[in-house]
């Protein structure tokens, strides 16, 4: 239920309101009356609810200027100003800050009821909007990391041209357009980097909100970077200076803080990985978890040349490709090396050959993080190559003229929920739908209901993945809309999952 506070300095009238309504049926719970500005404001800090009703005018803090001081906070807060005929000037000022919701005194029951069901309509609105947004952040985060711890190993041990490598990707990131800004902490100890990680990503959540942050730690030394936010960056160099000085407290060695700027994310990853490329080991931090890179270049140089061979070799040589792959991922033991030569090959060949969509590559690599049992992911990968080299094939399969046709009108009417072959050979093509039907299978191995059901929960998939709209309007779009729970029985007999759980896992479990 969503919550609310009614704040008026006349008792009458904030006692009247609150058993007037049946605020339950509405949805709503009333957790509290308030007699003025100051009294109400402590209760939102304490409370956190999702409406507020306030008078206008009261003492000691007016109902403008709570508006104000509730609006410097990160709290999502709708708020109904009550107001009388004379003060509607004063309404008008809360306009700039996005207040457009207003009960003139006196208001009786209908008027309350109808201005709080378009504050409810609103708040889910709003909701909506910003879970999608969280989703899609979410994905991209997932994906932008593998991007980059990706491109980082691939630079820092082998010896390939810098942009072609980078072009190979950029169609999922931007190197070239957005300025960057890169900050070190020199001698900082690995005792010390959960909790200086920690805090910095504090500090941007609340700055930069929606600002990835990306992190790198070799021996001693912190690089961080991210996207330019603002012109001048006093306030960020001396968050760092500060937490550098904390650090040094108790008689510990005290990190040394610079920053660089960057006209684009190229650049800068130029400079990061000619100052990295020496260590041994580097840990390209996931939040606060490190994931390292190992510096077995011999492997890494021998899986980008399958990779290679895979992406342009047909038939018997990727045949023998596949061996190849097989036999180094089993003369590997370490799991996170493989979990990294792995990876590497599936995002490159997502990246650059026809072997699978973004989102199969981000599911399946999201699976591979989460085991550490080195023969399961060895055979989890093995697998995964194979069928995606299998997959490659198939995509360049031809058809017939009129199987071709069928296909099209399925795309381009998939979210027609009474799509069948028999309307489609009788009324599209003309023709006999025994006739039409015998073709489809002979040329495509699988019966048209299977074809349809595939590509209804593919396009489920996408879309879901990539936050658009609402598991109910994902259904319409795929063509069962008029069935939510046919929908969630199909896309689970598919995928294992419910539409939500796959949100929720294809978001990393958020």
């Amino acid at each position: 239920m969503l919550k609310l506070i009614i704040a008026d300095d006349e008792r009458v009238i904030r006692e009247s309101i609150s058993t007037l309504i049946d605020w339950e049926h509405l949805g709503i719970e009333l957790v509290g009356l308030c007699s003025d500005g100051i009294e109400a404001y402590n209760m939102i800090l304490d409370e956190c609810p999702d409406i507020v009703l306030t008078d206008i005018r009261m003492p000691g803090m007016s109902g403008l200027e709570l508006i104000e001081r509730v609006a410097q906070t990160d709290l999502n807060i709708q708020f109904v100003l009550l107001s009388g005929y004379g003060e509607f000037e004063y309404a008008k000022q809360a306009m700039r800050f996005r207040v457009h919701h207003y009960l003139l005194k006196p208001c009786n029951e209908e008027q309350i009821i109808e201005s709080m069901g378009d504050v409810i309509q609103e708040h889910y609105h709003h909701k909506a909007f910003k879970d999608m947004q969280n989703r899609q952040r979410l994905l991209m985060s997932n994906l932008h990391r593998s991007l980059l711890s990706n491109i980082i190993h691939e630079r820092t041990f082998l010896s390939d041209e810098w942009e072609p490598l980078l072009d190979a990707y950029s169609g999922f990131m931007d190197f070239y357009n957005t300025s960057y800004e890169l900050c070190f902490l020199h001698y900082l100890e690995e005792g010390n980097l959960t909790r200086t990680l920690e805090t910095v990503y504090a500090y941007m959540k609340k700055e930069a909100p929606g600002i990835m942050v990306y992190s790198i730690y070799v021996t001693n030394n912190l690089l961080l970077f991210f996207e330019s936010y603002q012109v001048s960056y006093d306030m960020t160099d001396s968050f760092f200076r500060t937490t550098a000085i904390k650090l040094g407290e108790g008689g510990q060695v005290a990190p040394e803080y610079r920053r660089m700027s960057f006209p684009n994310l190229s650049a800068l990853l130029e400079t990061v990985i000619s100052k990295i490329k020496r260590f041994g080991m580097i840990y390209f931090m996931n939040g606060l978890r490190a994931v390292p890179i190992c510096n077995y270049k011999t492997v890494i140089a021998r899986m980008e040349q399958l990779s290679a061979m895979l992406l342009s070799s047909e038939g018997g040589k990727q045949e023998a490709c596949l061996k190849d792959v097989k036999g180094i991922l089993d003369g590997i033991g370490s799991p996170d090396f493989l979990r990294q030569v792995g990876s590497a090959m599936i995002i490159r060949l997502t990246a650059e050959g026809n072997f699978q969509s973004p989102v199969d590559a981000t599911e399946f690599l999201l699976k591979l993080n989460q085991q550490t049992d080195p023969e399961l992911l060895r055979s989890m990968l093995l697998d995964k190559i194979c069928s995606m080299v299998s997959q490659q094939g198939e995509g360049v399969r031809s058809y017939s003229v009129l199987i071709e046709n069928v296909m099209q009108y399925v795309e381009e009417n998939l979210d027609n929920p009474n799509l069948t072959l028999k309307w489609i050979a009788e009324n599209h093509l003309f023709m006999n739908v025994d006739y039409v039907s015998k073709r489809f299978i002979k040329e495509t191995d699988q019966k048209f209901s299977n074809y349809l059901s595939n590509l209804r929960i593919q396009k489920a998939r996408q879309l879901l993945a990539e936050g658009y709209g609402e598991i109910q309007w994902v259904a319409q779009q795929v063509g069962c809309g008029n069935n939510p729970q046919y929908f969630s029985q199909i896309f689970k007999k598919s995928t294992g999952l419910t539409p939500s759980a796959y949100i929720k896992k294809i978001n990393g479990g958020q």
